[in-house]
């Protein structure tokens, strides 16, 4: 199945998103794996926060109600997705023994700020509730709490699962 291109532009907001929201918290290295992460809680906001984030009026659509069917991210995509922003300076990789983290570029901070919608603003309130509570977690605590809630939408959604 193909992808959209508005898909990548929703890709590519909402990592400009977690990237300046994160660029606050020094201490957090955002690697390819944590923007993985995060990004589920900005695709699938109602799963993984629930009653937290009634305020943005944020509803539940269909990609949301099978979030648990494809929890572990699309890994082209995502590197796609870093590429095209890398190419365009909106991005820094920067390379660290080995490993690459990501942060927001001035250029990425002006497309940001002159970016209005809707669902940018949505998205925004959705990582300032998120972030701020996951940033002293490791990636694989992440990655169980995503594991968990994704298991308790199967048993309330009526979809049987078995472990």
């Amino acid at each position: 199945m193909g992808i959209s291109f508005s898909d990548y532009i929703n890709d590519a907001i909402r990592i400009l998103i977690l990237l300046n929201t994160v660029k606050e918290h020094k201490s957090v290295k955002m690697t390819e794996n944590k923007i993985k992460l995060y990004d589920y809680y900005m695709k699938f906001p109602c799963t993984m926060l629930g009653d937290d984030i009634q305020e943005f009026n944020i509803q539940w659509n269909f990609d949301e109600y099978y979030a648990f069917f494809h929890w572990q991210p699309d890994l082209v995509r995502y590197r796609q997705s870093l590429n095209y922003l890398i190419a365009k300076g909106l991005i820094i990789r920067e390379t660290e023994s080995n490993n690459s983290t990501f942060r927001i570029s001035e250029l990425g901070l002006d497309a940001l700020g002159n970016i209005s919608s809707p669902y940018k603003s949505k998205l925004e309130g959705v990582a300032a509730e998120f972030i701020p509570k996951v940033v002293k977690l490791s990636d694989s605590k992440i990655g169980q709490l995503i594991s968990e809630k994704s298991k308790i939408y199967l048993k309330t959604g009526g979809v049987k699962h078995e472990s």
